[in-house]
């Protein structure tokens, strides 16, 4: 019988902070400043497609990779790249909208499980979110700290040290599925992928659970308390 989570883990941009329209509202932004016509949809296809790859390589901190991200994408998009755009990326990212659901639903889920996030982050950057989302959180992990970026395993692996529990114990939730659920599943965690679009199930890996929201995840783990 399934039993409630002992820590209920997230990844915060994307599952918890709506990092599509914060990144897409930075681009709105930049293109009208300079009065620039451009297929934003495809840019962010491009940039996420690059980040892919370089969250993979050599650890270097998340505002050189979101900036060499978009500079790439700018690049092929035949966008003109000023070396402030980076910077002014990674300052935006503070201000991106939390999803309306995300404070109801950690709330009522501390009330059952630690509270923890493992983040493709800088830890200066999440800081800053972690005030937005208004909720505290137990422990909070970035790759700053485990010197390396998800899908690696140490991000995973540190907090398994942090937490000292076994990885049965814990639910790791995340929407971007090829970043957490792989290497979350190879270390024997429970996953949880929230699908709030839809998207078609990628072959391999399987997520243990599939959400539609966080909400849903809410009143997952409250009907394992209540048991």
């Amino acid at each position: 019988m399934l039993e409630k989570p002992f820590a209920v883990t997230f990844d915060c941009y994307g599952t918890l902070v709506d990092w599509e329209a914060g990144i897409t509202e930075f681009l709105e932004q930049v293109f009208r400043e300079r009065h620039i016509k451009a297929n934003i949809a495809e840019v962010l296809r491009v940039r996420e497609g690059l980040d892919f790859e370089l969250v993979q390589g050599a650890y270097r901190s998340y505002r050189e990779i979101l900036a060499l991200s978009l500079r790439g994408a700018f690049t092929q998009s035949g966008i003109e790249y000023n070396e402030n755009d980076g910077k002014r990326l990674a300052e935006s990212v503070p201000d991106w909208p939390v999803f309306e659901e995300t404070k109801p639903a950690l709330e009522r889920l501390a009330k059952h499980s630690r509270l923890v996030i493992i983040s493709n982050i800088d830890r200066d950057i999440i800081e800053k979110t972690k005030v937005k989302i208004g909720v505290d959180f137990d422990l909070i992990i970035t790759a700053e700290e485990a010197r390396a970026y998800k899908p690696s395993t140490k991000p995973f692996e540190l907090t398994l040290q942090k937490l000292d529990c076994g990885p049965q114990n814990i639910l790791h939730v995340s929407s971007g599925f090829r970043y957490d659920i792989p290497p979350a599943s190879r270390l024997g965690f429970r996953t949880a992928w929230v699908n709030r679009k839809h998207e078609i199930k990628p072959i391999g890996v399987q997520a243990d659970h599939e959400f539609e929201s966080l909400t849903e995840l809410a009143q997952f783990v409250e009907s394992l308390a209540n048991k």
